[in-house]
């Protein structure tokens, strides 16, 4: 039976109150983020949950930025679901929206991504999107900036950000999902848009502003992610 894994992003963790049967098979405690994996079952399968991530501007160790990573593969997980809380650049693109991330601008060190690899495939993106249709939920396909922050975005940065094109921006997921696919685990990325960036004049946004928008956004989440579950 195949193992479906997901990684949640700020603000998501409420998603782990699905699971049936939980067992925890890691936790950890550090940095701004709780660490753990939880085994259970959601829509009959067996589905394995991972809260919180080491970050690159955590860590500078491959190992433990690619832990979630390496514990899927020895968990023999076979399709990873990678989510984050992003910001908006796109102008269509409200609080709580879901963006699928179809492509992607990479500004992590080279030494953390030693060689370039393919994002999610274009047939994933089609199944989660004729998916979300398919149960009426919104979800848009777009750009994924990453970078390693740990601050956000100046002004500056922001107008450039626009001009490249990149719909929504972040400090994380890129190298989750590089990781996976070089250890042959298929994926797919999903951007939660937490807060919105303008150009023109600055919006201070802080970690809890974001952590907060993240779980006004969880309903639609919840429900979206147990869909692409169950259709799996």
């Amino acid at each position: 039976m195949s193992k479906i894994g997901i990684i949640l992003g700020s603000g998501l963790s409420h998603f782990t109150k699905q699971l049936e049967n939980p067992e925890i098979i890691y936790s950890e405690l550090g940095g701004i983020h709780k660490k753990s994996v939880l085994e259970g079952r959601i829509c009959g399968k067996t589905v394995f949950l991972f809260t919180g991530r080491n970050h690159f501007y955590e860590t500078y160790s491959k190992d433990k930025v690619y832990r979630n990573i390496n514990l899927a593969k020895d968990l023999n997980i076979e399709f990873l679901i990678i989510t984050n809380a992003a910001g908006g650049l796109n102008p269509l693109y409200q609080v709580s929206d879901l963006m699928l991330i179809k492509s992607h601008i990479n500004f992590f060190q080279k030494r953390l991504i030693e060689k370039p690899v393919q994002c999610s495939s274009d047939g994933t993106i089609r199944w989660a999107k004729d998916c979300a249709i398919r149960n009426g939920i919104k979800v848009y396909e777009g750009c994924y900036y990453a970078s390693s922050g740990p601050v956000y975005e100046t002004q500056s940065e922001i107008n450039f950000l626009k001009r490249v094109k990149a719909d929504a921006v972040g400090m994380s997921t890129i190298p989750d999902i590089l990781r996976a696919n070089e250890l042959g685990i298929k994926t797919l990325g999903i951007s939660c848009i937490t807060n919105k960036l303008y150009s023109g004049f600055s919006v201070k946004v802080t970690h809890d502003e974001v952590v907060d928008a993240g779980a006004k956004a969880y309903r639609r989440f919840s429900e979206y992610l147990k869909n692409l579950i169950n259709d799996y």
